[in-house]
């Protein structure tokens, strides 16, 4: 994301539940491993993933994120060619620690086809954190606080839906309006489970996914 940049395969359908099933039709590529496996890999690791694309590039800045059915991670570049919600890629890169968020810096990225949005996981607002990173997660709670202009980065807010409050931050590229974003908002959105040094936050992906009540 721009403020952490600054700050023939055979695909069955257990590829999105970690990436255990598929089987390349040339043996060069490192073999494809779940997303889980890989998060627990030291940072430097060589890794091959399949996941299905949660948040698109340009959204935060020009990568963009994965995920199976459970575990995601975040890729920092998106190789060339713009990457849309429900693709589903094979990235093969290095691990990478982006100023807290564990990530991908990506040597290819091949697109294997389109499918269906993955939907984010229901979860408190106190529950995120490391547990969660790389997760698209589905939140609504009460705003707490002002909006923070964080200029040129972006706004941030917390909301909080009484099990303990979690930043929110607003990328430009998502295109997501401040108008309502006052102290007692009621907040619902679908976002990335995110880091940015030591501070936990979830950021949507774009205007669809963020909705103030």
């Amino acid at each position: 994301m721009t403020r952490f940049v600054h700050r023939a395969l055979v695909i069955t359908a257990s590829t999105l539940l970690g990436g255990l099933a598929v089987a390349p039709a040339d043996a060069s590529p490192p073999r494809v491993e779940p997303i889980a496996l890989a998060r627990h890999q030291p940072i430097g690791s060589v890794v091959s993933l399949v996941g299905s694309v949660t948040v698109p590039s340009g959204a935060f800045d020009a990568g963009f994120a994965i995920q199976g059915l459970v575990d995601g991670i975040y890729v920092v570049d998106a190789a060339g060619a713009a990457r849309q919600v429900g693709d589903v890629v094979r990235v093969t890169g290095t691990l990478i620690d982006n100023f807290g968020l564990l990530s991908i810096q990506p040597t290819s990225v091949a697109l294997l086809f389109h499918a269906a949005p993955l939907r984010g996981f229901r979860t408190a607002t106190g529950a995120v954190g490391e547990a969660t990173e790389g997760r698209l997660l589905r939140l609504r709670g009460t705003m707490v606080g002002p909006l923070v202009d964080d200029s040129p980065y972006g706004y941030k807010i917390d909301i909080d839906d009484g099990s303990g409050p979690i930043q929110v931050f607003l990328y430009p590229g998502t295109g997501i309006a401040t108008a309502g974003l006052v102290p007692g908002a009621k907040i619902e959105t679908s976002c990335f489970s995110s880091q940015y040094e030591t501070t936990y936050e979830c950021d949507p992906p774009s205007a669809a996914a963020f909705h103030v009540e």
